[in-house]
């Protein structure tokens, strides 16, 4: 089996406004119910479990009864406190509902990404036959700077050498378990997703080329821009 897990735990605190960001409309239907969609018609997808802040639970439920009525591989858990606990939750809900077997795939992603193409789906997937976790990944086209205390410069890295982190992140249950198992709360707490939580565990981490329309909406500009992608959007 193949499972979607759609990671919106967010309140959307940095868009503004009283709803969050995944529950504004694109193309007229909701954000979160547009990036499910996606996977739901790629035709690599057997299941897509949602990750929600328990708060919206039930309008995601009704989502769900109303956009995807009839299919009982499509439903919502409540997630954790964080992107990761909330992964956690979607993976200990799948392997028990739906009976998820070791070899079986994961593929995660930001609810709020909603132009992941076919392309990267399927590259995700594949590349797991030679490696135990992959991430979507563009390279940098800003010149990126760091810094310690935020006000001077203190280095300038090669950006051929570096890369701007997308969804999907892609693994099987088994190594997820391990990886899991093996972290406290705290390693869990400080790591930004799934992909670093496997590389401080040693595991090698795969790229896949993400694409520049594969945006994470989180301010309002980037709304605004969705809006103009989706009238067009082709995989």
């Amino acid at each position: 089996m193949i499972m979607a897990g759609i990671v919106a735990g967010g309140s959307g605190s940095r868009m503004g406004g009283d709803l969050p960001k995944q529950f504004l409309e694109l193309e007229k239907r909701p954000i979160l119910v547009y990036t499910m969609e996606r996977f739901l018609s790629s035709g690599y997808i057997d299941a897509v479990i949602v990750g929600i802040n328990p708060i919206y639970k039930e309008h995601m439920d009704y989502l769900i009864k109303k956009y995807f009525a009839g299919n009982k591989n499509v439903y919502a858990v409540e997630g954790g406190a964080d992107r990761n606990a909330t992964i956690r939750n979607i993976v200990s809900s799948a392997e028990k509902q739906l009976h998820l077997s070791e070899d079986d795939i994961i593929i995660t992603h930001d609810a709020v990404r909603p132009f992941v193409t076919n392309k990267m789906i399927s590259d995700s997937i594949n590349a797991l036959e030679h490696c135990q976790i992959c991430t979507a990944a563009v390279p940098m086209t800003d010149t990126v700077v760091y810094s310690e205390n935020g006000i001077t410069a203190d280095q300038f890295p090669d950006r051929s050498q570096l890369r701007s982190v997308q969804t999907p992140q892609t693994f099987r249950l088994a190594s997820f378990k391990e990886v899991y198992g093996s972290i406290d709360t705290a390693e869990l707490q400080k790591a930004t997703d799934v992909c670093s939580l496997y590389q401080r565990k040693g595991y090698e981490v795969c790229l896949i080329d993400g694409n520049s329309l594969n945006i994470k909406i989180t301010y309002p500009c980037d709304y605004e821009l969705a809006k103009l992608i989706a009238r067009d959007f082709d995989n």
